[in-house]
């Protein structure tokens, strides 16, 4: 005696088809626009690069400084600030350390993955330089007159859509941590 075997049909594999496609071209877009997602992202960028300027401050026994626009939504790494501003180099792509986030109505283009991330604010003791000596502890640095101030509030603050997140930077240590409000 034969027992008959079943199976799923063409149709019916092409109709599971279709209805996953279809689900996905519903789910995938709303998942690439997470301003969660985004704002993290972008708070772990700042988070490395100001890691990287303290690392380098170290390396180099010599003052490193990350000066916030916000105005102009960047930041800059620099090796020196006065008399003339001397610019880090970037490891990656060899050009100028200058990190880009979006500006309404600006011309520079932002980096990629961050069109959507605006940079708030920098507040570093109400200043927007932040500097690290050759022991990697953070200062507040003042363009105006050329001193560095031992750093005792230091936030930097960003929003994707309606998202906010904020990297704060410990006194003496420079240790970082990333907030939500």
């Amino acid at each position: 005696m034969r027992r008959q075997l079943r199976a799923f049909t063409l149709i019916e594999i092409l109709a599971v088809v279709v209805i996953l496609g279809i689900a996905a071209a519903v789910i995938v877009p709303q998942i690439g626009r997470r301003d969660d997602l985004t704002a993290s992202s972008a708070s772990r960028i700042i988070m490395a690069d100001l890691l990287y300027a303290q690392n380098r401050a170290i390396a180099t026994q010599q003052m490193r400084y990350v000066q916030f626009d916000v105005t102009n939504g960047t930041y800059s790494l620099l090796t020196q600030i006065t008399p003339t501003v001397a610019y880090s180099t970037h490891p990656i792509t060899k050009q100028n350390y200058v990190e880009q986030f979006f500006k309404s109505g600006g011309s520079a283009k932002p980096t990629r993955g961050l069109e959507t991330v605006t940079l708030v604010s920098a507040n570093l003791d109400g200043k927007a330089v932040l500097a690290f000596d050759e022991l990697g502890t953070p200062y507040s640095y003042d363009t105006s007159s050329s001193t560095a101030t031992a750093l005792s509030s230091g936030k930097v603050q960003i929003q994707a859509g309606s998202y906010t997140m904020t990297v704060g930077i410990e006194p003496y240590t420079g240790e970082l941590s990333v907030t939500t409000p």
